[in-house]
């Protein structure tokens, strides 16, 4: 039997902040209007705005589209309030449009991710996606990362029509995965979406702590948990899921 190993991506694989960051600090200084707004106050609201509108939808069930529509106009009401309702309206179009068209194409990702997957694939693990995300979006990210020919299925919650922790999604992956929960493992950051998500679905989980991760979002115990991606081989063997090469 060979296992199979479902990644979380955002904040797992792709460093979520770090590539938000970027073009947003990009925006400061390309838009006119937000040249007096200072680039990390504007990343780091857009952060808090972007994950409240999140959880929104994730317990909702709306599509991604409920954020689209509020992130930036709540992100210029807050860090750029002096600006008048038609500029704002029109500034934030353009932000959302072109934070869209360029987010999903920068490739900032975890330390020793890469070289891990590759080892895990070639020790006999089948290695999946499964993220509360647009197929569209996610799949640039992968590619973005040169992952494309890594992961044998991408499992989003457009696909599924359902997020994490909702037993649905993990059901739609492994079904997609042609596995069964007693072969799967989910690996992810979030304690409610991915660890208490996974558990409820029959699988192991391994909660994926980094060194700048938020803080907990739920109560919640994994099988197995890391910090650095050299750890994880180690990480699936001590909670009984060793490479196929090692087995008899």
């Amino acid at each position: 039997m060979s296992w199979h190993v479902f990644f979380d991506l955002d904040r797992t694989l792709w460093h979520h902040e770090r590539n938000a960051e970027e073009v947003l600090r990009e925006f400061c200084t390309e838009f006119s209007a937000l040249k007096d707004v200072d680039p990390e106050e504007f990343a780091a609201s857009y952060q808090r705005i972007n994950d409240d509108l999140w959880d929104i939808i994730q317990a909702a069930g709306y599509s991604v589209d409920y954020v689209r529509k509020r992130r930036f106009p709540q992100l210029l009401a807050l860090c750029a309030p002096g600006l008048t309702t038609k500029v704002r309206r029109e500034l934030a179009q353009s932000l959302e449009k072109a934070f869209t068209q360029r987010t999903p194409d920068r490739a900032h990702h975890y330390e020793g991710m890469i070289p891990v997957l590759h080892d895990l694939l070639h020790q006999g693990y089948v290695l999946h996606v499964l993220t509360n995300g647009v197929l569209e979006s996610q799949s640039r990210k992968i590619a973005a990362m040169g992952l494309q020919d890594v992961f044998s299925t991408h499992t989003t919650s457009d696909l599924a029509k359902a997020y994490k922790p909702d037993r649905a999604i993990f059901t739609y992956a492994m079904r997609a995965a042609g596995c069964l929960p007693e072969e799967s493992v989910m690996i992810g950051d979030s304690v409610l979406r991915d660890v208490c998500g996974g558990r409820q679905a029959g699988m192991k989980t391994i909660w994926f702590c980094a060194p700048d991760a938020l803080k907990p979002d739920a109560e919640g115990e994994a099988d197995g948990v890391f910090s650095a991606y050299s750890d994880l081989p180690e990480t699936l063997s001590r909670i009984g899921c060793p490479p196929f090469s090692s087995r008899s």
